[in-house]
């Protein structure tokens, strides 16, 4: 083989080498040859000369039978004739190169015609990789076609190392891409372990606080010794703790309740300004406690939202609380408030310890609280969190600002502004003292909980209801079979006989005559409250149930005749 021959040879299967044609035939083909010639006594030379190299050969007496043979199947060689009837071979060539799958399969021309260099020119135009005339000579024609075999097989060799050297490649940077993902899931879950465990030594100091004074206060009280005037201040401080612990647990109910698309807004119209003013008193106590200074800067236009009072509150509350336990004592909190173009604004700022950026940037995640030297000590780090999912279901936003520590923090919250009524509606008043009850009541109490029976029982007596109490599941039930009382509290979770059991039992026995079923209970989902209805109850308390909780339910009682 000529050194043009060569050139054009390796120029051919160059392509394959760097990837250029991975999907074209030299790659994807067989071994066979096709050799494609009129007259038949060219196919038998030609077929006996490359018979000895190892691999099939196919014959077609015509470009057609080629093309249609190239669309059967692939070849690694084409040995054409140039001069053919209907479809000569430069055309066939032409067709052969316009076909993606066979651009880059090599073709040796032969010709039987007078050497023309016009011709050779033309083949070689066509990406021909020899050009022979005939009579051909079978050792030349075998020659020509063994080096071009071996360049093959060093071609798809090559071909073969480049592909796995890209696949390695794309393993290593998808195995690097997965290390480094690995690698920031666990900083990510490390960070929210070392947050638990922060969040968890919080709780639980949180929930020893409110019961220390409780017990001293329960254990003044169990003394010898009258406790005169000391009696109503040791009343206070135990009430007082019992709200502080029912707000804690209050306040982990509702980010799981939240997160588990629990809780339902009750939307109103409200008025921003009584927002504010319910929050503050709310956190009323903890600012004074620290000795702020409290200033309230109202907007010149009146603003209203729709939303959900209570829970509105709830985050302007926690954003006052936020910014007390954060200042230094005597310092001060401004709380503004008014209307934009189509939103409304609160906005809470103090002149406590800041923030850094970072902090600012993960101050609404959970278990996240920032401690520095002087801030009060109080709160589970969750009353930020609560504040942004609230303000989410009242489409609204929330941000943080600090120019860095020690210079302060301001805390706004953005809500969608509702059109102002006709009439501002008159917003609920504060708490009466308890009337005296409209009727007496047969109270029957049944739970296993000695204190929660003993209290209940002495409140509803000091009520002047006649009451009788059970501890289990079992007796509660023989006590409301044998009383017929109006009203029955019972515990859920009973021993012996599970509270729903009881309810169940009692329907069945007496129907409406077994009196007016409150459940009561620890447990606050709303898959717990159907399951109480269903079991026969007719009302559901949470506990600790208030005296408030307590009157509604017996008024709701129906009367007997």
């Amino acid at each position: 083989m000529s050194g043009d021959s060569n050139d054009r040879v390796q120029q051919t299967l160059l392509p394959l080498v760097h990837g250029d044609a991975a999907d074209s035939a030299l790659v994807a083909s067989g071994e066979d040859i096709l050799i494609v010639d009129d007259r038949p006594g060219s196919l038998v030379t030609i077929d006996a000369a490359l018979s000895g190299l190892g691999r099939r050969v196919v014959s077609a007496r015509s470009g057609d039978e080629a093309l249609a043979r190239l669309l059967a199947e692939d070849f690694g060689l084409i040995v054409l004739d140039v001069q053919m009837p209907s479809l000569g071979g430069f055309e066939t060539a032409r067709l052969i190169r316009s076909r993606e799958r066979n651009r880059y399969v090599p073709i040796i021309f032969i010709t039987g015609g007078a050497r023309d260099d016009a011709q050779v020119l033309e083949a070689y135009a066509l990406g021909a990789l020899d050009f022979l005339y005939k009579p051909v000579h079978p050792e030349v024609l075998r020659a020509k076609a063994s080096v071009l075999i071996a360049l093959q097989q060093r071609a798809r060799r090559l071909a073969a190392q480049s592909h796995e050297q890209e696949r390695q490649r794309w393993e290593a940077d998808a195995l690097r891409k997965q290390t480094e993902e690995v690698r920031r899931i666990n900083a990510q879950l490390a960070a929210a372990d070392r947050r638990k465990d922060e969040f968890l030594a919080v709780l639980g100091h949180e929930l020893r606080n409110p019961l220390a004074p409780i017990r001293l206060a329960l254990e003044l009280i169990g003394t010898d010794e009258p406790l005169g005037a000391e009696s109503e201040t040791t009343r206070a401080v135990a009430l007082r703790q019992v709200v502080q612990l029912t707000h804690l647990v209050d306040e982990l109910l509702d980010v799981s309740r939240i997160t588990a698309g629990k809780i339902e807004l009750r939307p109103e119209l409200l008025a921003v300004s009584t927002i504010v003013e319910q929050a503050i008193a709310v956190s009323r106590p903890l600012i004074d406690g620290r000795g702020h200074a409290l200033r309230v800067q109202a907007g010149s236009n009146a603003a209203f939202v729709n939303g959900d009072l209570i829970r509105l509150v709830q985050v302007v509350a926690n954003l006052l609380n936020n910014a007390a336990r954060y200042t230094m004592p005597g310092g001060w909190i401004e709380v503004a408030f008014g209307a934009l173009v189509d939103e409304v604004f609160v906005r809470v700022t103090d002149n406590g310890c800041g923030m850094r950026s970072e902090a600012l940037e993960r101050v609404f995640d959970m278990f996240v609280q920032e401690r520095p030297a002087g801030a009060s000590e109080g709160g589970l780090g969750l009353g930020l969190t609560l504040a942004r999912r609230l303000v989410a279901l009242h489409d609204g936003r929330i941000g943080a600002h600090s120019e860095g520590p020690g210079r302060g923090a301001a805390f706004e919250v953005r809500l969608p502004a509702a059109a102002p009524p006709a009439l501002v509606p008159q917003q609920p008043g504060s708490r009466t003292a308890l009337s005296a009850p409209t009727r007496k009541l047969r109270i029957a109490v049944i739970d296993d909980n000695k204190d929660i029976r003993r209290m209940m029982s002495a409140y509803l007596r000091f009520r002047g209801h006649e009451v009788e109490t059970a501890p289990d599941g079992p007796s509660g039930l023989d006590l409301i079979l044998r009383m017929r009382p109006d009203v029955a509290f019972v515990d859920v979770g009973l021993p012996g006989i599970a509270g729903h059991e009881v309810a169940q039992r009692v329907r069945a026995e007496l129907g409406r005559d077994g009196g007016w079923l409150v459940a009561l209970t620890g447990y606050g989902q709303d898959s717990d409250c159907k399951a109480a209805l269903d079991a026969g109850f007719d009302l559901y308390l949470r506990k600790p149930a208030s005296t408030q909780a307590l009157e509604q339910a017996l008024a709701a009682a129906p009367r007997r005749d």
